[in-house]
């Protein structure tokens, strides 16, 4: 009874639910054996061969759908930014135009209220062309003799002053701006009497001063020299090193328009 459990127990597969460790180590061997037979290890190379190839292939076939898609994706990308950058420009442009012709209705508007609260005549000019150098302050503009245009007329603004002509020409006439070194306008300020002079900068030097100024005060013209008419705009008094100045109300840089008239007696 004894030998027929040892013999029973001797060839069973498993023992106490545990493969057999001999068995174990023949089935591997007879595993490599076979694995080393030439047809065997040909069949097997030849197997991962296929895998690797279908592996780049189809690596190779994604990588190549995504750098299309990418290229494809950031060029039209790049288009629709740059036609935006285009139209941005445009528009910008159209708005600036649009502002500018704004501006310029409303100085004529200004000037055309100007001559029409005015007894006296006014002529309108554009100016041709503006000589601003250390030099020389003035412009030219396209009206004249034909245009009853005389020396010693005064130009202005809806701003104030601008200058007197001082050249005349059949269609066009020249004008020398308050600034200007050869300038020396009558004016008064707080009620006191000064001579401003021009220097070719943006300011006029307070001259013949006999009363009390201060900074902040308003510089308006005088009847005196019978070139500019009474109690017109020239600027705002300002202290500069210990002496006084008036900065133009008038802005010499973007001048369009002008009016021109003669000062009544």
């Amino acid at each position: 009874m004894g030998v027929n459990k040892i013999r029973k127990g001797s060839f069973r597969l498993f023992k106490n639910g545990k493969r057999n460790r001999l068995e174990i180590f023949l089935i591997l061997f007879a595993t490599l054996a076979a694995c080393r037979h030439p047809g065997v290890v040909s069949y097997v190379d030849a197997l991962f061969f296929d895998l690797r190839f279908c592996f780049f292939e189809v690596s190779d076939k994604a990588s190549r759908y995504f750098a299309n898609l990418e290229h494809s994706f950031s060029q039209d990308v790049g288009e629709k930014i740059f036609d935006l950058q285009c139209e941005n420009v445009k528009l910008k442009s159209q708005a600036n135009k649009m502002g500018s012709v704004l501006l310029e209705n409303n100085r004529l508007k200004s000037l055309l209220k100007m001559k029409e609260s005015s007894k006296d005549e006014i002529v309108f000019a554009k100016i041709i062309n503006i000589f601003d150098n250390d030099f020389v302050r003035s412009a030219l503009v396209n009206v004249g003799r034909n245009q009853n245009i005389q020396l010693d007329n005064f130009a202005y603004n809806e701003q104030g002053i601008i200058g007197r002509v001082i050249e005349v020409s059949d269609n066009w006439s020249k004008i020398l701006f308050i600034v200007d070194a050869n300038s020396n306008i009558p004016a008064r300020i707080s009620g006191v009497n000064v001579i401003l002079s021009g220097d070719n900068s943006n300011l006029l030097k307070v001259n013949l001063l006999s009363g009390e100024i201060k900074e902040g005060d308003i510089a308006e013209s005088s009847h005196y020299g019978q070139v500019f008419q009474e109690k017109m705009t020239i600027g705002k008094v300002i202290k500069k090193n210990g002496e006084f100045f008036v900065e133009p109300a008038v802005n010499f840089n973007d001048l369009k328009y002008v009016c021109i008239e003669k000062c009544q007696d």
